[in-house]
């Protein structure tokens, strides 16, 4: 949609907050599969099996009070579901596996003859339940003898979850209660389909599936949706049919390319009638009403499909307590205290703050320079976690190449060139990081008088930083966007590094847009403060004052002790998201000349949201890929880290030079 900017689409999904076992905030509550957004068949099954493996290792042995008990109770019999009750039946670990309707449901629902596709195809499936290329009739044929291996209590609609004195009652609408040590939810999210909430939609002739489409013949259909399930729907009824399909949007954007292509076909050789711009306001036993463009038209129905997708079970896990990510949840507030009382104490020691003081002057005293400790400890953060997110993706050569770039910068430029000179006794050492870091970052390389700045060994320097930030950074911007955030700034390193566990963990939606225009504020209010400083007016403001607030306020707070706390939180790209001057200069000059760099899409986006979901810059990449619209800084704050491109499951994206 052109009207649209899909950096900040709303609608962006949420998840539980995991760990690596994919446990919840509620110790022993696992969430697998589709119920946590794990988008493909493959990792769905793969998560089944290794959270069987991990609680296997974690789970303590029974005792005698738990001989009443079983050691798991697996919520969805569906892919997720089943691996994990053919895992747990292979390494002899007691479960009860719940289905409210059929086994592998989620199969079950697909049309006739749709085609499943094993992706990614670098990934090796777990378990026993293999996936490979196949129709959905072939799959089940495949499958459902597994499924008869394992005991399955069908017909159990869980209601709630509830952990008491360390044992889990599940219990279901019809008041049955299963009790176990440990529960693995996998409902997927099939049995939650999307309501239009409008009059009739509870009506026979309204279904959220198409199961079999060979039964429909001569008849007057109405298809719901813009994604891949309408448009297959629409297409193998059309030939038979007199259909019409009606969606809310301008175009087709989540749909993939072969699908476009396929109602294209049946738009010119089987009368498909496509309604864009338009929306259901009520079903009839024969028609439909729809709205479009202000008007309201009747439409022939004998049935219609409602394919809008499902929503996952948010609702039910909150209801027991599991927390989000991005839920502020008054029991996070221990863990913010403590980590911001951490942050607070390294700051405090470097900087000299209450109650440091003390500290900060014998540390002085003794020879060991509070800013040279710290930079000590953040070139080690940076290092190791850096080589473990090497290791991490190291099957991606730009990832390896990137944070091998972080680190080698944080070390030569930030960390040896300054401090080498240092100890060499070269008085004006810490201006290599006025360059290094170029102002507006490295602000105070300009916060002299102009009868100091610009005469004996300053001179240089000043010159140095002027050219970086007027010619170089400009340079830099337009040739490859706010790449530096993410390759070379000590600030994007450590956010790279360090903050990488998660990055899947910042703030999206449009609401979140306003507040990136601090970023901006801070810009102009540098640049306003530096002329200031640099023109000598002394005449209503103290300058020591004017830089004291500002190394507060902006160095001391934002950039460190807010934004480093906020790495658990929030994701670990405040600073350079919503605050960073240099960031929004950079990012203004790929804006105004077009921007030479870009991450461009192919046709082949499978709308899975891997990409937004690991985007730690809050862009929606899903709605870039979905309409094949490249993603530059032109319309984003883009840091081209390019994780998106690597956590791509078929290798949609890729970063291009325009």
């Amino acid at each position: 949609m052109a009207a649209l900017d899909p950096q900040y689409a709303n609608g962006v999904e949420s998840f539980p907050t995991l760990d690596k076992h994919l446990q919840s905030n509620i110790k022993g509550l696992h969430i697998v599969g589709a119920a946590n957004g794990s988008p493909l068949l493959k990792t769905c099954i793969n998560e089944g099996v290794q959270v069987v493996r991990s609680i296997a290792r974690l789970m303590p042995p029974a005792t005698e009070q738990d001989k009443d008990l079983v050691d798991l109770v697996i919520i969805g019999a569906g892919p997720a579901g089943l691996s994990a009750a053919l895992e747990a039946q292979k390494r002899g670990i007691g479960f009860t596996l719940l289905e409210q309707g059929r086994p592998l449901n989620t199969i079950q629902n697909f049309p006739a003859a749709k085609h499943v596709y094993a992706e990614p195809v670098t990934l090796r499936t777990l378990g026993e339940l293999d996936l490979q290329d196949a129709t959905k009739e072939e799959l089940l044929d495949q499958w459902q003898p597994l499924a008869e291996r394992v005991p399955i209590t069908r017909d159990v609609s869980v209601t709630e979850v509830k952990l008491q004195d360390g044992v889990f009652n599940v219990e279901a609408d019809d008041g049955r209660i299963f009790r176990g040590r440990r529960v693995i939810i996998a409902t997927g999210r099939m049995g939650n389909p999307r309501r239009l909430d409008v009059p009739g939609e509870d009506d026979g002739c309204v279904f959220n599936a198409l199961l079999n489409p060979g039964k429909y013949r001569e008849m007057d259909l109405v298809v719901v949706g813009g994604g891949n399930s309408a448009a297959e729907a629409a297409t193998s009824l059309a030939p038979t049919n007199r259909v019409t399909i009606v969606h809310r949007d301008d175009a087709f954007p989540r749909v993939s390319q072969a699908n476009r292509r396929l109602l294209g076909e049946a738009e010119e050789q089987h009368g498909l009638k496509v309604m864009l711009n338009a929306r259901p306001v009520a079903f009839h036993a024969d028609s439909v009403d729809v709205e479009s463009e202000g008007e309201k038209i009747s439409i022939p129905a004998n049935a219609s499909f409602v394919l809008i997708g499902s929503d996952p079970p948010t609702a039910f896990l909150k209801r027991m307590g599991v927390v989000f990510d991005g839920q502020w949840d008054w029991r996070l507030l221990p863990k913010l205290l403590w980590v911001f009382s951490l942050i607070y104490t390294i700051y405090g020691t470097k900087f000299g703050l209450w109650p440091f003081g003390t500290l900060y002057h014998h540390l002085n005293d003794i020879g060991a320079r509070p800013d040279m400790l710290y930079g000590v400890a953040y070139t080690v953060l940076v290092t190791g976690f850096g080589a473990k997110a090497m290791n991490k993706y190291k099957g991606d050569s730009m990832q390896t190449r990137r944070f091998a770039t972080l680190i080698a910068s944080q070390w030569l430029i930030y960390f040896l060139l300054p401090w080498a000179l240092f100890y060499a006794g070269y008085s004006e050492w810490w201006r290599t990081w006025t360059v290094s870091l170029p102002f507006p970052l490295g602000y105070y390389g300009l916060w002299q008088p102009a009868g100091e700045l610009f005469s004996g060994t300053a001179l240089p320097w000043a010159i140095a930083a002027i050219v970086t930030f007027m010619l170089v950074m400009p340079l830099s911007g337009i040739y490859h966007g706010k790449r530096f955030c993410s390759w070379i700034c000590p600030c994007g390193g450590l956010a790279d590094t360090v903050g990488d566990q998660w990055r899947h963990k910042s703030p999206r939606g449009g609401g979140v847009r306003r507040w990136e225009s601090l970023q901006t504020v801070i810009l102009v209010a540098t640049v306003l403060v530096s002329v200031f400083l640099i023109s000598g007016y002394r005449s209503f403001l103290d300058p020591g004052q004017v830089k004291n607030t500002y190394k507060i306020i902006v160095d001391i707070s934002l950039a460190s002790i807010v934004a480093i706390t906020l790495y658990p939180f929030a994701g670990s790209r405040f600073w350079c998201r919503f605050a960073c001057p240099l960031a929004k200069w950079l990012e203004l000059w790929s804006r105004w000349t077009g921007g030479k760099l870009a991450i461009v899409p192919n046709d082949e986006c499978i709308s899975c949201g891997e990409c937004t979901k690991y985007c730690q810059m809050g862009i929606d990449v899903r709605a870039f890929a979905q309409r094949e619209q490249a993603l530059s800084n032109s319309t984003t704050s883009c840091v081209f880290c390019g994780i998106c491109v690597t956590v791509c499951p078929v290798d949609v994206l890729e970063v291009k030079r325009r």
